[in-house]
């Protein structure tokens, strides 16, 4: 997974989104259209500001009229900054760290009982047919792309 990751530094971040139909569901796509699709947990900050996290409303509200809510409106800020390093925990944990000091952490709390929904987060890379998911266990899955 490590060697996959560090082939997005230098890259642009072409969309960043979440919120709507899409929930809580951030989705990262790069300029080289790999992707990254995160189903758990996760904060995107600037230095030591919280920008945003996937406990933000998705939806609008009184206070926030955004079609696709807090998410939706503020997960697009991504878009445009170069990965620049990352660090990646024995569990999956995910730091991804980009220019301007903004910050993706995406913390695998998916854990061993839910077999109902048991993916943390995946990495695809559909120009070398893969893609690589992080299971409930903790664990890679890697498959064909598609």
């Amino acid at each position: 997974m490590e060697s996959k990751i560090k082939n997005l530094i230098a890259q642009p971040v072409v969309k960043s989104s979440a919120g709507g139909a899409a929930g809580s569901t951030l989705v990262l796509e790069f300029e080289d259209k790999s992707y990254i699709f995160i189903w758990c947990s996760w904060r995107i900050e600037q230095g030591a500001q919280v920008i945003v996290t996937s406990s933000d409303t998705i939806s609008p509200t009184d206070s926030d009229s955004s079609p696709n809510g807090f998410i939706g409106e503020k997960s697009p800020i991504l878009e445009g900054r170069k990965l620049i390093n990352f660090n990646l925990t024995p569990q999956y944990d995910l730091e991804m760290l980009f220019d301007d000091e903004y910050k993706l952490r995406i913390f695998c709390d998916i854990g061993h009982s839910r077999e109902d929904y048991n993916i943390n987060w995946e990495l695809n890379i559909p120009t070398e047919n893969i893609s690589i998911e992080i299971n409930n266990h903790f664990e890679e899955h890697k498959a064909q792309y598609g």
